[in-house]
């Protein structure tokens, strides 16, 4: 059983960066050892073994808008889970965790009635039961936890082709991306709200996802139990958004 922890507000580094660690509640990140990567695998109908050594592009884009409509999302109850062939699975493969097994991650969407959205991951846990893992406030919420297990929460998708939608997601460099074009969701009704999107930070080898405030330019992601948040230089050279872009053939290919 896992157990509620709070932890006081501490400063640390990662790899030569600068990052702050929040209090966190809750039974943190996925923990390692994870489950065999076939393990996950069986509950990621999406997911095949070419995923393990596809590369992942990024192609120039003309203009959109980072809204999506209501067909881009399906419902997602932990107590009565459901992931479709459709669901959008994080940089399009699992996760790399250095020596570690990767993890296969889906992006959810957690909306409390009348309070700002949350990005965050849908995963098997350690002993191989779905989760969900969210930072909130500059704490960590588990959908696993009682209180929880029966929230309504949004799973990304992608349906229908490409020319129907004329645009396709793909993961930019933030430094790189056009905010315009970015994921993303805001507390409704709320003009001052930040504009929060799914996003991954890649540094070394380890690749976790989280959200984005691409207004304040910061992320927040879950890192050895940690609710932790990258600013400044890390946020714009290692963190990726998720955004609508249109494909063109005589486009360049960058590969990451």
């Amino acid at each position: 059983m896992w157990s509620w922890l709070t932890i006081a507000v501490v400063l640390t580094s990662f790899r030569g960066s600068e990052l702050s660690n929040f209090s966190t509640e809750g039974s943190g990140d996925f923990p390692s050892p994870p489950v065999s990567l076939a393990e996950q695998l069986k509950f990621s109908p999406s997911v095949d073994d070419s995923l393990l050594t596809r590369n992942i592009s990024k192609r120039a884009a003309d203009f959109y808008n980072g809204i999506i409509d209501r067909e881009f999302y399906t419902p997602f109850v932990l107590s009565r889970p459901s992931i479709p062939k459709t669901a959008v699975l994080a940089f399009d493969r699992p996760l790399q965790r250095g020596n570690a097994v990767p993890q296969v991650q889906y992006i959810g969407l957690w909306a409390p009635r009348g309070q700002p959205p949350h990005w965050g991951a849908i995963g098997l846990n350690s002993v191989g039961k779905l989760d969900g893992i969210f930072v909130k406030d500059g704490r960590i919420f588990n959908l696993s936890r009682p209180e929880l297990i029966n929230t309504p929460i949004r799973l990304l998708q992608y349906v229908g082709t490409a020319d129907r939608n004329n645009f396709r997601f793909s993961w930019v460099r933030a430094i790189d991306a056009d905010v315009a074009t970015v994921v993303s969701e805001k507390k409704y009704g709320d003009l001052c709200s930040p504009r929060m999107a799914p996003a991954i930070i890649q540094d070394q080898g380890f690749e976790f996802l989280g959200e984005a405030d691409i207004d304040n330019r910061v992320m927040y992601y879950v890192h050895d139990g940690l609710a932790t948040k990258v600013e400044k230089d890390i946020y714009t050279t290692k963190v990726f958004l998720l955004s609508k872009t249109r494909c063109q053939c005589s486009c360049p290919l960058e590969i990451y």
